[in-house]
Order: C-alpha cells, then structure tokens, then sequence
C-alpha cells in the first residue's frame, strides 16, 4: 500500500489494537482460517479474537451410498448437484455418484483446506505454500507461494486470489483459470496487514481487506484493486477505490456477490460496497456473530448470539438473510446456539447440540435431523432434502424426511456402492445401534413465506 493509505505512527497503540494484532497472529499460525466459501463461512465473535472453526458432519438412515473415510485424514467434501469431490491429506477424487470415481489426484498435504466456487474447487495447504484449483475433469493448475499461505479464494470462472506471509512481507496474487500470474503485490507497509481477498466474476478486479494497527485504534479497509495493466494504467499501484474505511472495525471476511456487490463483514456491521467501489449499504449488528456465510452469492446468511451490550438485539439463535441491497429478506429462529451452519443455493443446514435442520432460503422448515453421534457435515446435494451426510468415518448420501434419529451403521468398503436397504434393515445392521424413531413434523416458518 501506498504512502497515502498511511496514518501517522503513534509511539503508543491502545488495547484494541493489541487484541487485533494478537488475532492475526493466531491466524498466521493457522490457528484461524478466513475462507469466502466462500466459503463456508464460519465466523465466530470479532474483537474478542474468537472465531469459530467448523464443526462437521454425521451418518445416516435410507441410505443411496456410502463410503469409509480414514478418521484421521481430515476428510472434507464439495457438492456440485449429484457430483461431489471429497479433499484428504493425501489428495483428491472426485465422484460421478456414490461409488462411481471420475478422477483422482493424489498429493499430501499437512492441513488441506477445501473451498468452491461455481464449477470449481481449490485445496490449499494451511501449514505450507500450495495451492491446486480444479474442474470438473480434474487438476487445473497448482500454485507455489513464497511464504506460508494464510487464505485464498476462488471466482466463478476459476480466477484465484491467494494472500500468503514471509518474513515480515505479505503477498498478494491473482490467477487466471489457466493457472497464470495476472498480477502481484507485496505489502511491507508496518503495522498493516491484509485478512481476506477475493476476485470479482468479471474477471476485472480484486479486493483486499487490511487491518490497520499503525495507529492508537485499529482501522479496517478495503481497497480495489484492477487486475489488467489496460485498466491500472492511470492508477497508482492498480487502487481505483478506497471502498471502505471504519475506525475501531476489523473486517476479516469479504466477498463478491451476485450483481458484483462486495459484501464486508466486521464486529459493527455488514456492509454492501458497489462495483465502483461505493458504499452502498449498510446493515448494523445488535447481536455477536456466531456464524456467518457468504456461499450463496444472493444472499448474506447471519446466525446471531448474544445481544451486544447496551443494544436491544434480537433472539439468540436467530437465522438472518440479507439481500444484495443489504435488506433482511427472511429470517428463521433456530432456538439455540446455531454452532454449524453450511449455506447453499438450495437451503441452510443448521446444527445445535446434534439437532440438525434444513431450512429454506425464504425461512421455511423442511427437515429436521437428531444425530447420536459426531457430525461432520450435512450438505445438500440436488434438493435441499437430499443430502451428503459426513460423519468422522463415513459419507452417506441419504434423503432427509421429516424428524428423524438414527445412530451411525456399520462401516462400509471404502467407495463401495452397497445395495439399497430400508430404514428397519440399515438400523438393524448392528446389535450396538438404536432403531429408527422418524415422525412427521410440523413445517412452520419464521419470516417470509414462499
């Protein structure tokens, strides 16, 4: 960053500061993975430090397919309709169906992390410098980084944003889909630090959070970037916007949505800022955040917690949706702490104390799930009923029905295709499980009807 985009430095820094700076070195450490999923979304509380990394998934009932999974491996999956890709420590394959495997790349890494976007998925490795973006017919390009990656993004055209640490230097780089450099920059400014990065679908710019330590608060920015020398040429260092300053906000999650609207979220507030780098909304939070997810690119999905001192807020446990003109389209009260949240175009997928439900983006009830063991992650696949189930040693493709509970079956050869049972035969598969109790439930809605 420029000398124009620096305070003046102050001998002294405040408290606020410090807890920032605190912050980001966890994350450095990989302690902290600030995704766009976009990710996945998982933010916990802000200024305190604390964010929560996800808890995932569990096992299944009326199964159409499963498959072992190495409980060490950190199993992680990614949905594309009725196709999936499932990312371990040792590499990646990627399934037509249950038990029927397109492709395969193997690598091994020490902490893969999983995201996608659109038809595409990236892996990178949190506890070292590469990252491999791919398609649907495998491996499209792999990049090495010059310092430890700390986070990375994908747009829908397989561009990528990666934002690693040397030293005392950050790095910042956008890729095309063909796995070629489009632009670079290094920041070696003091006490200012880049948390999150993303890339527009048109392929034109990209955007970088920085937290700002140099003075006595801390200062949360974004700023635009051009990627083509064409576009930058009449720009210092490719900035055309100063999108966003807040003094006393860390603005760790940012992403691109529908319409090319850049979504910032920090501790205050969510805030909408326009292609040309505007701001152009602004939704003020009276409760802490217990999750949050930016993967449907229509809508910001909000799970609130406790209300923020001296505000009214509003339930704990309570679902927002956000359109992309920032208004609260639908909302859906959960009832509890919402400690798992996966957000998809089909639907959200809530957990609370192993109570799981799936909820319509207009608010409304579908399923709901009581697991008695360990859930990984529930992801919807073609419908927002049919699921990939994922529990510590097991995926499962499985149709959600109702209110049901199911203890997890016997392990299955791995990326086998067993035969179909019905619900009586897959809970009487093991002397130590409990049968099915499944009931219809009653489907309600907190917010807007469909």
């Amino acid at each position: 960053m420029g000398n124009s985009q620096q305070r003046p430095k102050k001998k002294e820094k405040g408290v606020a500061a410090l807890l920032v700076v605190l912050t980001l070195f966890a994350a450095g450490a990989g302690l902290i993975y600030l995704d766009t999923f976009y990710g996945g979304g998982r933010l916990q509380a802000y200024f305190s430090g604390v964010f929560q990394t996800e808890t995932r998934a569990e096992k299944e009932i009326d199964a159409k397919g499963k498959m072992t999974l190495d409980e060490s491996s950190r199993s992680a999956f990614a949905v594309f309709g009725k196709q999936f890709l499932l990312s371990t420590k040792d590499g990646v394959k990627y399934f037509n169906e249950m038990g029927d495997r397109k492709w395969n790349d193997t690598f091994n890494m020490t902490v893969p992390q999983l995201i996608s976007e659109g038809d595409y998925a990236a892996v990178g490795d949190m506890n070292g410098n590469t990252v491999r973006v791919y398609g649907q017919n495998g491996l499209l390009y792999g990049v090495q980084t010059e310092g430890g990656l700390m986070q990375f993004a994908l747009n829908k055209n397989g561009y990528l944003s990666v934002i690693s640490k040397k030293d005392t230097a950050y790095s910042i780089q956008i890729y095309n889909a063909g796995g070629t450099l489009l632009k670079g920059r290094v920041e070696e400014s003091n006490g200012v630090f880049p948390l999150s990065s993303d890339v527009s679908d048109d392929n034109k710019s990209f955007a970088v959070s920085y937290m700002d330590t140099s003075d006595i608060e801390p200062i949360g920015r974004v700023l635009f970037f051009y990627i083509s020398p064409e576009d930058s040429e009449n720009y210092t260092d490719s900035i055309f916007a100063a999108a966003l300053e807040k003094t006393g906000e860390v603005i760790p999650k940012i992403g691109f949505m529908q319409g090319g609207v850049l979504t910032a979220v920090t501790d205050a507030s969510v805030y909408g800022i326009s292609a040309t780098g505007e701001e152009a909304w602004s939704y003020p939070l009276e409760n802490r955040l217990q999750q949050v997810s930016l993967a449907d690119k229509n809508y910001v999905v909000l799970a609130l917690g406790d209300a923020i001192a001296n505000k009214d807020g509003r339930k704990k446990g309570t679902i927002c949706w956000l359109d992309n003109s920032g208004k609260e389209s639908a909302s859906y009260e959960s009832g509890g702490d919402v400690e798992y949240m996966h957000v998809s175009a089909l639907g959200v997928v809530l957990g609370s104390d192993k109570l799981y439900s799936g909820v319509k983006n207009s608010g409304r009830l579908v399923w709901t799930y009581r697991a008695t063991a360990d859930v990984r992650d529930i992801i919807p696949m073609e419908q927002l009923d049919q699921v990939l189930l994922v529990t510590k040693n097991q995926g499962v493709v499985t149709k959600m029905k109702g209110t049901q509970t199911v203890r997890s079956a016997p392990s299955q050869e791995t990326e086998s295709q067993p035969r179909e049972g019905t619900q009586e035969e897959e809970a009487a598969g093991d002397d130590s499980e409990e049968g099915l109790d499944q009931t219809e439930t009653e489907q309600g809605s907190t917010g807007r009807g469909e």
